[in-house]
């Protein structure tokens, strides 16, 4: 059975850019340098030459709801590609994606692994989702407490992060293109605008604000993600700019290569995956999430961190204009410091959240939900 070899169909329900769709393309591209078979099926979006380019066949699926003569229809499709491709386990990580393609393989006697990537699923659907799964991954302490608490065990692997993607780099043509100047200190926000991490997007603008009015004239802040906020976010950036008499927040969407971002940056501030990412690019962490403030990424706060999944499982303060503001204005004081931090969580993702290491996990997890079906 070890020396099997996978066939997975991993499922998510878009190719748009986010920490889900990252994560399943590194899983995707770590798998396939193992030599095992790797199946995506999604609707379309930013990423998918991504996929694809990483070896990685795409089958379209809308998964728009439908009435139950077209959900047949869609499950049957389904069930085609696992014959064809000749899947053994099914990963599945969203709804509506998940469910429909934990059915599909549940009729066919194939397995299925759940990732829980956080505590925002509706709890009748991570229900329905668990009980036909196989396994359940957690990516977080936080996670897999979620998880026990709807009445599932699962096993906790961290999100693993491809260093060949994430890494140091010294220049980026982002601030030219922006017209921001060598001297400025930028700030980069990444994450999905909605929910509490839309929110504290919106607190971070108006610390911004602050910290401009109080003298800090070099400070840029670029925002990338997209999301239900994001029209808001514009606005309130426009009119922050138009108070301010200058330009000096750049909201630009969602993006598909993250790195050219990061490497842009002298902080990062953000949450969970893109935490992980920015320290890989050996940037510092200002961790802000869904459940709060968590504050600077640092080797002495590296467990509690992890813990709380940087601020979006859990945190150290609700969210605060003059909070994010001091923090800010702290560590802009200090930029050997924040150069330190960078340095040391780029040793820490290094030791801990390789994907070529946490890789192995996961294919461990894959084959014992197989040996259930057998």
């Amino acid at each position: 059975m070890e020396s099997s070899r996978l066939s997975v169909l991993m499922a998510l329900d878009s190719m748009d850019a986010g920490g889900t769709e990252t994560h399943v393309l590194s899983l995707a591209k770590a798998l396939i340098r193992m030599g095992q078979r790797v199946t995506l099926i999604s609707a379309d979006g930013l990423m998918r030459p991504q996929f694809e380019e990483a070896g990685c066949p795409v089958f379209l699926f809308d998964f728009e709801p439908l009435g139950i003569s077209g959900q047949a229809q869609r499950i049957a499709g389904l069930q085609e590609v696992l014959r064809v491709r000749e899947v053994n386990c099914v990963h599945v990580h969203q709804t509506p994606s998940g469910l429909l393609a934990a059915q599909a393989a549940s009729e066919l006697g194939i397995a299925t692994v759940f990732t829980a990537h956080g505590t925002y699923y509706p709890q009748s659907s991570a229900r329905l989702l668990m009980k036909l799964s196989q396994a359940v991954i957690s990516v977080s302490a936080p996670v897999q407490s979620y998880t026990q608490r709807l009445g599932f065990p699962s096993t906790v692997v961290p999100n693993g992060i491809d260093l060949s993607e994430f890494y140091p780099v010294q220049n980026s043509n982002l601030r030219l293109e922006l017209g921001i100047s060598e001297e400025a200190v930028v700030l980069v926000y990444a994450s999905r605008l909605a929910w509490g991490k839309g929110t504290a997007c919106e607190t971070l603008l108006r610390a911004m604000k602050d910290l401009h009015r109080y003298g800090w004239q070099q400070l840029e802040l670029v925002v990338v993600g997209d999301g239900p906020k994001l029209k808001a976010i514009k606005a309130l950036a426009s009119f922050i700019e138009e108070e301010s008499g200058r330009k000096f927040i750049h909201v630009l969407g969602k993006q598909a290569h993250m790195g050219k971002y990061y490497h842009a940056a002298d902080i990062v501030v953000g949450t969970g995956r893109v935490a992980l990412e920015a320290m890989a690019c050996g940037k510092p962490v200002l961790a802000i999430g869904n459940h709060g403030y968590f504050g600077w990424v640092e080797p002495g706060s590296y467990e509690q961190a992890w813990a709380h999944y940087f601020g979006d499982h859990g945190s150290n303060a609700a969210y605060s204009r003059y909070l994010f503001a001091s923090e800010i204005g702290r560590g802009c004081r200090d930029l050997a410091w924040l150069h330190s931090l960078g340095s040391e969580g780029r040793r820490w993702v290094e030791r801990e959240f390789h994907i070529d290491s946490n890789i192995q996990q996961v294919a461990d997890v894959y084959r014992a939900a197989i040996g259930k079906t057998q």
